[in-house]
């Protein structure tokens, strides 16, 4: 299974690319971000798609339809490179709940 990362900034993806992440995808806006995203789920292969903050903030409609009907990938959403972080643990818990059938109370 592979892993897929999605960020709007050159520097996460320089880091990711420099751990030998081969599958990491600068984009320029939400439109390349959902093209990259939908791209990597018709592959099968993907475990993992990692989106910066930035995207996930601005594509949330599509990561809860993604995460409703299919199994993989799971989507995680990390901070920007050098930018804010930012707890939240909506669709952690979302997901959860979904695969689960339990519900967290954070």
């Amino acid at each position: 299974m592979k892993i897929g990362i999605i960020a709007a900034d050159e520097d996460t993806i320089n880091c990711f690319r420099l751990a030998g992440f081969e599958h990491s995808y600068y984009v320029k806006n939400i439109e390349e971000a959902q093209d990259y995203i939908y791209r990597l789920l018709r592959l099968k292969e993907f475990a993992i798609v990692i989106l910066t903050d930035s995207i996930a903030d601005k594509m949330r409609d599509v990561i809860s339809q993604i995460t409703e009907e299919h199994d993989y990938p799971i989507i995680v959403t990390i901070p920007n490179f050098g930018g804010p972080y930012k707890l939240s643990f909506d669709l952690v818990v979302e997901l959860i709940k979904r695969k689960t059938g339990v519900e967290l109370k954070i």
